[in-house]
This record gives C-alpha cells, structure tokens and sequence, in this order.
C-alpha cells in the first residue's frame, strides 16, 4: 500500500513543478466535456428549425364549382402553408419546383394538379376519382432530410383529408334541412301513410286483373292506330324538308349570339385590369411630382393636375364595367354585389384622392412646397385607392365562372330548338321502321299482361309482409337516435366523421428536448473518449528510474500506484462534464445528485477497463479501447433502440458497459426508478472484477510477448 500511494504522489509532483504537463493536464480534464457539450448542443431541438429546409409548392388547380358551391383545395392549401412555419415552404411554378429539387435547392416538391379539386369532389358527379398530389424528393442531398419532408406531405394529406370529410359531412348533414322535432313526427305520419297505401292497394289488387283485360283492349286499339300513322309519313317528310332552312338559320343565329355572350366576362375582366394599370402608375407619377417642389414648384403643381386625368380616367372606365355588372345582375341572376361595392369604392377613393391632388397643387401654386403630412396622405390614399381596385379584381376573380355558367344556361334553350330541327327531319326515314318494330313490341306487351297475373297473388302476399315490417319500424327508436344528432349540430358531425377515433396521450417520464433525450449519450461517449484521451498521453508503466525508487514493486503495486492517477483525472472529467451538462447547457435531470453519481461511476468503469487494456497489452491495448468504442456506439441502445439493430449487435448488447452507463444516466435524466438505477450501476460495476483480472493477472504472462511487439513496432520507425 505504501508503494501505491508513493507512486501516486510522485506523479502529483511531476505535474505540479511542469508547468507544461499542468496545462496538458488541464487540456486533458476539459477536452472530453467539450466533445460531449457540443454534440448535446448540436442535437438540443433540431425538429424546431425544420423552417428552414426548402420545400417547393406549386399549385395548378383550377377550382372546381358544384350549384352555388366553388372551391379551390389548391389555394386553400397554399393560404394553409402560408401560415405554417414549419417548414421552409416557397411558392414557384411547376418547373421551378423540379428544377430546385433536382439541383439540390429544395430538398422535397408537392405539385397540385390542375384537377385536384373536381376529382376530391368527384362524389358529387358519381364518378369518383381519387385527388393526387405529385411529391418530388431529393433523397441524395440529406440521409435525414428526407424523414422530415415526407412528415411535410404527410401533413398536407391529413389537413386535406379531414377537411374534406368535415366539409362534406356537413354539407350533407345540413342538406336534410329538417329539425328533430320533425323526425319524432314525421315518421309516425309517413308510417301510417305507408300502412293505409299497402292496405289500399291489397284491396285493390284484385280490380287489377280486370284492369289487365282493359289494357288488352286498349293495346289492340294502339295496333290500330300505329299502322294509321305509318300512312301518313310522307306528308310529315315533305313538311319537314320545307322547314329545313329556317332551322338552319336558327342554328347560326344562336351560335352568333352565344360567341357574343361569351364575351362579357372577358370584357369585364380587361377593364378591371386596364383601370388597375392606371391606378399603379398613379403613386410613380405623384413621387414625380413631389420630388422637385422645393426647386421647381410650378412643374411639381403642374404635374400633379396631370395626375387628376388618370383618376378621371379610372373612374370612367369603372363606371362602364359596373354598367356591364349591373345588366348581368339584372338579366342573368348572377350576384355581382361584392365586385359593384368594390369598384364603387374604388371611384370614391378615386374622387377623394383627385380632390386632394388639386387642393395640393393650388397649394404648392401659392406657398411653393407642400408639407411632407400631406404628402404621406396623398401617397397613403392613393395606395388604398390602388388596394380597392385589387380587391374588386379578385372580387371578379370569384364570379367569372358563374357568368359564363349563366350565359351558358341562358342560350340552352334555343341550342335544343336549334338540334331539334336539325334532327327531325333525319330521323323521319326511321319512323316506318320504329312503327313496325311497335306493331310487334304491342303483341309482345300483350301476352306479357297474361304472365302478370300470375304475379298478382304473389304481391298481395309480399304486401302482408311489409305491413307488418312498417308497424316494427314504426315502434324502432334507432332512426330518431341516429338521425336527432346529424340534424341538430352539423358542424359536430363533420368534425366526427373526419376524425372518429381521439388520441389522448399520458406521457410518461417526458423529455423536454431531443437534446436532454442525448445527453445520457453523449455523456458516456464523453467519458470514454476521455479515457482513451489518457492512455494516449500518460504513461501507463514506470520509468526504470521510478522502479529503482521503489525497489522493485510488484505488478499489483504498479497497477493501482500508476492508475490513482488515472483515476483523479477520470474524476475530474466526470465533474466538468456533469455540471457543465446540468448548470451550463441546462438539461433537463429530475435527480441531479443521481446523475452525478451515475457520471462518476461510470468515468471510474470506462477508465480502469481503457486502463487495463494498455497496461496489458500497450499500444494493442489501446487500438482495443478505441474498437469497444465503436462497437459500443453502434450496439449499446444510445441511439436507435436495441431491437431495432442487427441480430449480431443484439447478442453482444449485455456485454458492452455502455448499455448500463447510458441507461443509469437516463434514469436521472427523464425520472428515476430507483430499482431500476441500481441495476444498471451493479451492472456497471460488475465489468470492474473482468478488468483488475486483464490489468494485473493477465499482464504478467504477456508481458514478454507485448514487449517482442513493442520492440518490432520501434524499429518500424513508422508507430510510435
């Protein structure tokens, strides 16, 4: 024991009086924490700046309008990111959004095609279609990346999805239009009714049979008349082929006149635009004008007066779009009332900001400047003037679709006089032919009424049957407990159906960041690193001068005298590290004296196991500590859970210390169980025996052989 400790101070010494060797030491005790700080530092909360990993949009949809229903899911989705800064969403043309994903600017790509939302709609024609989404990725850029951007789309097909059914359901939902009082009622009504027609027509089934001979009679007489028709065709030919040119007229004059109405939402369109051209060189003309009041007042009052014909001219030609919206409210039913309001507010602007102009003017005319409030004002209402003529464009925007409808709707009418004309008198060599086949579809008929009466006491029978299944459906509540809650709240059934089953989540022992979930990690390799950091730099054997000193100690003397030392600066590198994870970056750590404690212990077991392996074994030794580390990267659970990873790592998980180092750790990180700490320690520990056996039994039969390697690698001149 004497031994031990003397060796232990004469390396204290050594340090002390080498002033070189205390730096290195310090070097040594702080290295480790800073290789564990910044990995903690780097992995803190990597998911809360996704924002900027460039995700490209692009929208081609063209809307999709049901009745007196237009939707874009398109731009809804667009408006949606627009708002969400969870990724680094940018807006560009399809091309852009290839392009970038394939030169490695954006990582992913969502195209939205142009039929996007008529085929999410498709429920209401019949023929459903299933809405796509195109997704590009660039897998090469980023190993991570990519888990990220598909979390990005997974978000956009959710959101669509829910919103979808929401807004369906209700819509169907509030299409019932009745009330749960109506319900109660109605069915008993209706029950009855059915009931009393069944009753009805069981007594009347028999007056059927007689009314079967009657049609007989009267499908003789049709025979009759048939063949009286089929003799009059070629009067009905002639009269026909004599029409035929005004049905052509008739035909070209709709045409005329439909290629005319097409025209009136463009028409409006183009004003609309043109005034919006004016508008924006408004605000380029007035800083014209103000720019030279103070050195030439004269021009600056005469170019404002300038200014006041294009408000002129603004206000004319609004006024003949809204003329143009007025007759296509008035004549096709199409509600123009939001675009009227805004090109009307539109011309007030204008007025209010060509009266403001003039007083300018006069202004600068007869004090030579105009201060720099009024200014601002002209500017400012000049903008809201231009903002207003914005709005009433996207106001159009919203009605374009339902005029040219309405014009379409108005000229279908005289299409099908039109197309009637223009094939009756094609069709009439047919009729011979389709009276004949009538002749014979009426003898048919006939023998098929034999048949029906051979049904007809089948039916009264079947009749029975239903009364009695009306009478159970009448005394059922289930339709009233289904249907009451559909009717009385929509809104809470669409938002049901597009999400029938609610997570609730109980987090047990929570992680605040993904930093805090690395830090058990990070730490241990810390350790480790530092370990192998000590055995690269300080001599794990005596000097002949020490050996000498000490009169020949014995190997066990040597191993503990040489590794206190090895010890105290595992010590101390344990402590920085601990406390710059708990007091400097702050982790998260429900027991710090815990984490500590696991911190010391586990430096103490990775620095004796590094130190045995050199002792023994020297420069193998330490090539030995650096595979373990690897292998213990890869194996232990630090990172991906253990089941996760390949069969052969799974098997020789037990053995590797880092297993119970990282998982002790985690225990006073994220909330200790206490059964569970202490199992990982003693684990630890238990690695502690297989050492001090490697360390101070195992050395003495190789040492001969480590020195015959040490002496060859010398004389290599290559490893040192």
């Amino acid at each position: 024991m004497k031994n031990i400790f003397s060796i232990f101070r004469h390396d204290l010494k050594n340090i002390a009086k080498n002033i070189i060797v205390f730096i290195v030491v310090i070097g040594i005790a702080v290295l480790p924490a800073l290789y564990a700080w910044f990995n903690i530092a780097a992995n803190w909360d990597p998911y809360s700046s996704t924002g900027g990993i460039g995700f490209a949009v692009c929208t081609k949809d063209k809307g999709y309008s049901y009745k007196i229903m237009t939707i874009n899911a398109g731009q809804q989705i667009v408006s949606n990111l627009e708002k969400n800064d969870k990724m680094g969403w940018t807006f560009v043309s399809e091309q852009e959004a290839l392009d970038g994903v394939k030169d490695g600017t954006y990582y992913a790509a969502v195209i939205i095609p142009e039929d996007f939302s008529e085929n999410l709609f498709s429920v209401t024609t019949g023929k459903f279609k299933q809405a796509e989404l195109h997704y590009y990725i660039n897998e090469k850029k980023n190993a991570i990346a990519p888990k990220i951007t598909d979390k990005g789309i997974q978000t956009i097909e959710e959101t669509v999805n829910s919103t979808y059914v929401s807004t369906v359901t209700q819509v169907i939902a509030s299409a019932l239009n009745i009330t749960a009082d109506t319900v109660g009622d109605s069915k008993d009504t209706i029950s009855d009714q059915i009931i009393e027609k069944l009753e009805n027509a069981k007594n009347d089934i028999d007056g059927f049979k007689t009314t079967i001979d009657v049609f007989t009679s009267t499908l003789n007489t049709v025979d009759s008349l048939v063949k009286a028709n089929k003799d009059m065709l070629p009067t009905i030919q002639d009269a026909l082929n004599k029409g035929s040119l005004r049905a052509d007229e008739i035909k070209d004059a709709v045409s005329s006149t439909r290629n005319t109405s097409k025209k009136v939402s463009g028409s409006v369109e183009g004003i609309i635009k043109s005034a919006q051209s004016v508008s924006d060189n408004i605000s380029t003309q007035l800083d014209d004008a103000f720019q030279n009041i103070e050195t030439n007042s004269a021009s600056s009052a005469d170019k404002l007066r300038t200014v006041t014909l294009l408000n002129e001219k603004i206000i004319s030609v609004n006024n003949y779009a809204l003329s143009i919206l007025q007759d296509v409210q008035d004549n096709f039913g199409v509600d123009c009332s939001k675009t009227i309001g805004r090109l009307t507010n539109a011309n007030d602007r204008q007025q209010q900001l060509e009266d403001m102009i003039n007083s300018a003017a006069d202004t600068i005319t007869s004090t030579g400047k105009l201060p720099k409030e009024t200014q601002d004002k002209i500017k400012s209402l000049a903008s809201s003037a231009n903002n207003e003529l914005q709005s009433a464009e996207t106001a159009f925007d919203g009605i374009k679709n339902m005029i040219d409808t309405a014009v379409d709707k108005s000229m279908a009418v005289l299409d099908d006089v039109s197309e009637m004309l223009q094939n009756l008198g094609s069709d009439v060599p047919n009729f011979e032919t389709s009276l004949d086949n009538a002749s014979n579809t009426i003898q048919s008929i006939k023998q098929s009424f034999e048949d029906l009466k051979d049904y007809i006491d089948q039916a009264k029978n079947k009749i029975d049957n239903l009364v009695t299944k009306v009478n159970d459906f009448k005394n059922n509540k289930t339709i009233e407990n289904f249907i009451t809650p559909i009717i009385e709240n929509p809104e809470a059934l669409g938002e049901f159906i597009s999400s029938p089953v609610k997570v609730e989540t109980t987090e047990l022992f929570p992680i605040e960041n993904y930093g805090t979930g690395m830090t058990p990690f990070y730490t241990s390799l810390g350790f480790w690193v530092g370990g192998i950091i000590l055995v690269a730099i300080a001599r794990t054997d005596l000097t002949k001068h020490e050996l000498r000193r000490l009169n020949k100690p014995n190997s066990t003397q040597m191993f503990f005298g040489r590794y206190l030392i090895f010890f105290v600066l595992g010590q101390i590198q344990a402590w920085i590290i601990a406390l710059g994870d708990l007091f400097f970056l702050k982790i998260q750590c429900e027991n710090p004296l815990m984490f500590i404690a696991g911190c010391l212990i586990s430096s103490f077991v990775y620095t004796i196991i590094i130190y045995s392996l050199t002792i023994t074994f020297s420069v193998i030794g330490k090539a030995l500590a650096v595979v373990i580390l690897v292998i213990q990267i890869a194996g232990s659970g630090g990172t991906f859970p253990i089941e996760v990873l390949p069969a052969p790592f799974q098997a020789i998980s037990p053995y590797l210390p880092f297993k119970y180092g990282i998982n002790a750790l985690r225990e006073a990180v994220a909330g200790p169980d206490f059964g569970a700490f202490t199992y990982d320690i003693l684990m630890l520990l238990a690695f502690v025996p297989f050492a001090l056996i490697l360390g101070i039994v195992l050395r003495k039969p190789c040492i001969k052989i480590i020195n015959f390697l040490n002496e060859r690698i010398e004389q290599s001149d290559v490893i040192i």
